[in-house]
């Protein structure tokens, strides 16, 4: 009984423990010396899968805000649909970060926003899409 008691005490950490690796980085410059370093993960659970793009914006060089959404998909090889998308952001170094959206269309989820400073804003517009297969971008 005990060797029984031990294995599914051992067990149970394995269940909950997510699994979280980097899909893709990479960095993008948007002009007017804005550029954005963009990250997508997936972190797999027991029973889900879920897809987080997130962009960490920079003006001259200097960190400004981050945005980041997360969805979650249905595929089964003929079709594709975003079932879920939530977001957060913030600004720093005197840029605020505001109007947010979140949404899905189809195969797709988005995020709109805005980080401003002044007269000064940037559009924050970040997207996931599903393919049939799986294959997220």
């Amino acid at each position: 009984m005990l060797c029984l008691a031990l294995t599914v005490a051992l067990a149970i950490p394995c269940f909950a423990q997510d699994n979280e690796h980097v899909i893709a980085s990479y960095t993008e410059d948007l002009g007017n010396n804005i550029t954005v370093v963009v990250t997508i993960t997936q972190t797999v659970t027991r029973s889900t899968t879920t897809t987080t793009k997130a962009h960490d914006y920079y003006y001259d060089g200097q960190y400004i805000g981050r945005a980041a959404l997360s969805a979650s998909f249905y595929y089964d090889g003929s079709i594709a649909r975003a079932t879920g998308a939530s977001g957060n952001g913030s600004g720093s170094n005197g840029w605020s970060y505001g109007g947010q959206s979140t949404g899905t269309s189809g195969n797709r989820a988005y995020l709109n926003a805005t980080l401003s400073n002044g007269s000064r804003s940037v559009p924050v517009s970040l997207s996931l899409t599903c393919s049939p297969s799986g294959s997220i971008s």
